[in-house]
């Protein structure tokens, strides 16, 4: 299975040095080869009559380049560009492989105007020019990196290598094998270098792991306080707690103002580089130990399916006020639904995500009807209602878990897609769920017995 694996750069003075030139060289390549796109897609406007004209916009009259397909091709700014003292300065395949995201980006263009044309998209607009002086991902593939003396020697310029001080090498991490490396790239990161090793493990998805139950799941709702909810069909439930995320998400609020007090809405320094690369570390951080407490959890219980509720674009343009936004809109659920669909083909757990419309109103001890979002039928009511915070009353008086129950009915709008047995899934288990911190609760002990249970199952079914 491919997969990439970023790692934080440690080089010396002038290997750093010679590395921020690469990311320069990288950086006004792409802006020379925007320039030629750009110069080569106007002549074409100018010599076509129809590329210069007159439209209304609403009520008003307006005139411009009409929107058309770019012509220019990699190959062509291959061919353009081979002499440029940019291109020289890099590595040939690394320069190479600079121009092809600048045709990848005129791709995207060309794609865009056809659904621009079908009233889909605003309009597109080409490739834009880097910051001058600004630092670009350098990429280097396999075949440009030799693996000599237990690490890595990229390809070097012939015109940069006689004033290097010293040689240039790539510290393979120790968990990853020489043979797996695919491509290289190495990126500027809010003041840092990183470096992102694309490799290929040889693993290959599992379509059916004899360990699982397919007819058993574990159901999430996700939330802010209450990060996820989980219930499973044989009875359990649990919450994966989010007020450190939310503490951790208001202190870098906190900070963000401190140093843009007095200061223009685009101001950035260190001081903001460091903030922002301390919050994306922590937020990183809780999204894997998430999703590999998930996946640990249902490998233990001998679960075959994962279900998540997500509405896609709900937090698009979302404004629940300041205190809202801080507690719900930035919990990165979206990138935990993403590292989990990279985990779950590794193991043989099947991921579903569903939409969870009417999910918190309708009662799933009554079996109110759920609907998909703007199906409701006219006169509708569900059954139950939320008394207080965290809390549902039933038809009944039963009081159960509010995210448990919204957790429940997500389980219950697949439950006949996928064969799934909801006997066990009572007031019981919706009352009072397990709470776990996954900063202090989840000890190495416990990813130690789960990695043993896993490897045990892979023992008995080999």
């Amino acid at each position: 299975m491919y997969r990439t694996i970023p790692i934080k750069a440690k080089f010396s003075e002038e290997e750093k040095g010679f590395w921020i030139d690469q990311c320069q060289q990288a950086n006004s390549l792409i802006n020379s080869a925007v320039y030629e796109t750009r110069q080569r897609h106007y002549a074409m406007l100018q010599n076509n009559s129809d590329g210069f004209c007159v439209y209304w916009r609403g009520d008003e009259l307006r005139y411009g380049w009409k929107t058309y397909h770019c012509k220019t091709t990699y190959p062509e700014l291959d061919k353009t560009l081979k002499y440029n003292p940019h291109y020289k300065a890099m590595a040939a395949q690394s320069a190479q492989q600079t121009l092809k995201s600048v045709g990848e980006s005129i791709t995207s263009y060309n794609g865009l105007v056809k659904t621009y044309y079908r009233g889909e998209v605003d309009r597109p607009s080409l490739p834009k020019y880097r910051k001058r002086g600004g630092l670009a991902a350098v990429t280097f593939p396999r075949q440009a990196l030799t693996w000599k003396n237990g690490c890595f020697y990229p390809s070097v310029s012939k015109e940069t290598k006689p004033h290097l001080l010293t040689e240039i090498t790539l510290q393979l991490p120790d968990f990853i094998d020489s043979d797996w490396v695919k491509e290289v790239t190495l990126r500027p990161y809010l003041g840092e270098l990183w470096i992102d090793w694309v490799i290929d493990d040889g693993k290959q998805p599992i379509e059916v792991n004899p360990n699982l139950d397919y007819t058993q799941a574990w159901s999430l709702d996700h939330g802010g306080t209450n990060w996820l909810t989980g219930v499973c069909t044989g009875g359990q439930s649990l919450i994966i707690d989010g007020r450190k995320l939310k503490s951790m998400n208001q202190a870098y609020c906190r900070l963000v103002a401190k140093y843009k007090q007095g200061k223009s809405e685009f101001y950035w320094d260190v001081n903001l580089d460091r903030v922002q690369r301390k919050r994306n570390n922590q937020m990183r951080d809780a999204v894997n130990k998430a999703a590999r407490f998930i996946v640990n959890r249902c490998l233990n219980d001998g679960v075959g399916n994962i279900v998540i509720g997500w509405n896609d674009g709900q937090k698009n343009g979302s404004n629940v006020g300041k205190r809202g936004n801080q507690n719900f809109m930035v919990i990165p659920t979206g990138r935990l639904i993403e590292r989990l669909k990279q985990l779950c083909p590794e193991y043989g757990i099947q991921l579903t995500i569903t939409e969870e419309a009417y999910t918190s109103k309708a009662s799933y001890l009554d079996g109110d009807s759920l609907h998909k979002h703007g199906e409701k039928p006219n006169g509708w009511k569900p059954s139950g209602q939320r008394v207080k915070r965290g809390m549902y009353k039933s038809r009944d008086g039963h009081i159960i878990n509010a995210d448990c129950n919204g957790a429940a009915n997500i389980m219950r709008k697949v439950a006949t897609q996928l064969g799934l047995n909801l006997a066990e899934v009572g007031r019981a288990s919706l009352t009072v769920p397990q709470r776990y911190d996954l900063f202090t609760r989840l000890n190495k002990s416990y990813r130690k017995r789960c990695l043993a249970r896993i490897l045990s199952g892979q023992a008995t079914s080999v």
